[in-house]
């Protein structure tokens, strides 16, 4: 490993790759503004849990809430059923599937579900999920919630201090290299 390489991972971190879930989620993660969401978010005393789930923090919108899960292939695609999602459907709005760009039909989504695609960064709806009012939260649900079975972010004030302290590390970063006489994106930045 360079110097350079040595330095610029010390700035930033060891590079990794990251699971085309994880990137789906994370990136549905950062596109929510100031909702509310929970990752993993457990159903059903653990048995059934939600890729992301959010409610809107705004009471004037009716708490929106929407559950999000992510199938990148579609064999995983074809071992989920009503069954499966049915607390997630219970306690949200909407219920999508977000999915590599072109991977489903849109005929082959339930008519319980909306289709998200995901390509080149960003998201693009297919079908739009259907509304329906949910079910009051049951204490299972605020306990699953209270007990954190996934990252449960609410402060966007927190979010939006990382975003700008990861910010400020990439310039660093890009100007280390630079004065190294190397081009930034060589190193992907």
């Amino acid at each position: 490993m360079s110097e350079l390489s040595t330095r610029l991972e010390a700035l930033t971190g060891p590079s990794r790759e990251v699971p085309l879930a994880q990137q789906i989620v994370e990136a549905l993660s950062a596109s929510l503004g100031d909702a509310i969401f929970a990752t993993e978010l457990a159903f059903c005393q653990g048995a059934r849990r939600c890729d992301l789930w959010t409610i809107s923090a705004n009471s004037s919108a009716g708490f929106k809430a929407r559950a999000y899960e992510v199938k990148i292939s579609r064999a995983d695609f074809r071992r989920d059923s009503a069954i499966k999602q049915r607390e997630a459907r219970l306690f949200s709005d909407q219920f999508f599937y977000v999915t590599p760009a072109g991977m489903m039909k849109p005929d082959e989504i339930p008519d319980w579900a909306g289709l998200i695609e995901y390509g080149d960064g960003k998201f693009k709806t297919i079908i739009h999920a259907p509304y329906r009012d949910k079910d009051a939260p049951t204490w299972e649900l605020v306990v699953s919630l209270i007990r954190n079975s996934g990252n449960v972010n609410r402060d966007t004030d927190l979010l939006k201090l990382r975003l700008r302290n990861a910010e400020r590390q990439i310039a660093h970063a890009r100007k280390s290299i630079e004065n190294q006489g190397r081009k930034a994106w060589e190193f992907g930045l």
